[in-house]
C-alpha cells in the first residue's frame, strides 16, 4: 500500500468543506441547532422536580390540619394547590394528570394528634411517573418531619397508584413505545421525499397521473406500516421480558398509536418539503426529534420546564400527548374520553402537516 498523497487528501478535504458550506441551509443547521438545544436542554432536561401540583382533600378542617397544609403550600416545590371535596374529585384530578399527587387528611386527624396517637396523612402519588413520585414523597416526608418538630406525631402513608412498586421499567417502556416508533417513522418519511429529490426522480413522480394527495398517502402508508410493526414488537417484548401490564384496551391503544404515527409521518413529510438532499433531511430530523423528546414530559414533567413559554410550545408536540395516552392505557386503563382529550391535538397536527405537504406538491405542479 502506497503512502498517503497529501495533495489528493487536501483536495478531498477542500471538496468536502465546500459541499457542506456552499448550501445556505446546511450552514444554518451546523450552528443554530446546537445553540437552541443547549437552551432547551439546560432548562427542560433536569431531574429536579419543582412547580408540583397537588390535590388536597381535608376532611378535618381544623387549625392543626391547616397548619400542616400551610407548610405544604409554603414550600417552594409545590406551586399549584387544588382543594377537592371528596375522594372522587381527588381521583379524577390524578387520573387526568392535572396533579402529580394527592394529600388526604381524614376527619380524626386533630383528635389523634392531640392525644399523641400518630395521625396519618395519606399521600397518593401517580405511579406512572416513577422518578417524580419518589421525589415528591421525599419532599412531603421532609415537610412532615418539620411539622413534627422531632415529636414523631404525624405519619405519612404513601400509596402509588397504577405502579404500586414504582417499577422504573414500566414507566420507561410505556414511553419508549412512542419514542422508538417515532424515531423510525420520522426518519423514513423525511428521507423518502429527500431521496427522490436528490436522485432526480421527484419531478418524474410529479408528472405521473398521481394526484398530490395520492403521493402524500403513498409516502405516508409505508412508514406507518413499519412503525406499527415496530411498536407491536416492542409491546410483545415488554410483556414477556419485562412483564409490562397491559391493563387497558389494546385496540384503543392502537387506534391512538395510528393517529400518533400519522402525525409523525406528517412532520417527516413537512420536513422533507424544505430539503433538497438526504443530508439536510437527516439534520432536520434530529433538530426536531431531540427537542420533541425533551419537551414531551419523558425525562421531566412539562410543568417543570422553564421559562414558561416553553411549556406552551409543547402543545405542538404530538409525543407529549401520546405519552399520556400510552402510560394511561398500559398502566391505568383510561377510557376513550380521556384518550380523545389527548388525541385531538395529535389529529390537528396531522391535518396541518399533511395539508402543507399536499400544498407543496400542488405548488410544484403549477
Amino acid at each position: 500500500m502506497s503512502g498517503i498523497n497529501l495533495n489528493r487528501l487536501k483536495s478531498l478535504i477542500i471538496k468536502e468543506f465546500y459541499s457542506v458550506w456552499r448550501d445556505k441551509k446546511s450552514r444554518l443547521l451546523l450552528f443554530l441547532p446546537p445553540i437552541v438545544q443547549l437552551f432547551l436542554f439546560s432548562h427542560a432536561a433536569t431531574l429536579d422536580i419543582e412547580n408540583i401540583s397537588v390535590a388536597i382533600l381535608n376532611e378535618d378542617s381544623t387549625p392543626v390540619s391547616r397548619e400542616f397544609l400551610n407548610k405544604v403550600s409554603g414550600s417552594r416545590y409545590f406551586k399549584k394547590i387544588i382543594y377537592v371535596k371528596n375522594l372522587k374529585e381527588l381521583k379524577d384530578e390524578i387520573d387526568t394528570e392535572h396533579v402529580r399527587g394527592g394529600i388526604y387528611i381524614k376527619n380524626d386527624f386533630t383528635k389523634k394528634y392531640l392525644s399523641r396517637q400518630k395521625p396519618e396523612v395519606e399521600v397518593i402519588l401517580d405511579g406512572r411517573h416513577t422518578n417524580g413520585s419518589q421525589i415528591i414523597g421525599n419532599y412531603l416526608g421532609e415537610i412532615a418531619s418539620s411539622f413534627n418538630a422531632q415529636k414523631d406525631e404525624v405519619e405519612l402513608v404513601v400509596r402509588n397508584w397504577y405502579n404500586p412498586n414504582l417499577y422504573y421499567h414500566w414507566f420507561i417502556i410505556s414511553s419508549l413505545v412512542g419514542i422508538l416508533s417515532m424515531s423510525m417513522v420520522l426518519l423514513l418519511s423525511a428521507l423518502s421525499l429527500a431521496r427522490e429529490k436528490e436522485s432526480g426522480t421527484f419531478d418524474e413522480l410529479l408528472v405521473t397521473p398521481l394526484k398530490p394527495y395520492e403521493i402524500v398517502a403513498g409516502k405516508l402508508i409505508v412508514p406507518l406500516f413499519f412503525g406499527l410493526i415496530d411498536a407491536g414488537l416492542i409491546l410483545i417484548a415488554a410483556k414477556f421480558v419485562f412483564h409490562l401490564p397491559m391493563v387497558g384496551n389494546i385496540f384503543l391503544y392502537y387506534f391512538a398509536l395510528i393517529w400518533f404515527l400519522i402525525s409523525i409521518s406528517g412532520v417527516g413529510l413537512f420536513i422533507s418539503c424544505f430539503c433538497k438532499t438526504q443530508q439536510q433531511a437527516m439534520l432536520l430530523v434530529f433538530v426536531f426529534m431531540f427537542p420533541a423528546m425533551i419537551l414531551s414530559g419523558y425525562s421531566a414533567p412539562v410543568e417543570n420546564i422553564t421559562p414558561e413559554f416553553l411549556q406552551k410550545l409543547t402543545i405542538v408536540n404530538p409525543l407529549r400527548f401520546f405519552l399520556v395516552i400510552s402510560k394511561g392505557v398500559i398502566l391505568k386503563n383510561i377510557n376513550f374520553y380521556f384518550v380523545l382529550l389527548n388525541l385531538i391535538p395529535i389529529i390537528f397536527i396531522s391535518i396541518f402537516t399533511l395539508f402543507i405537504a399536499n400544498y407543496s406538491f400542488k405548488n410544484r405542479l403549477e
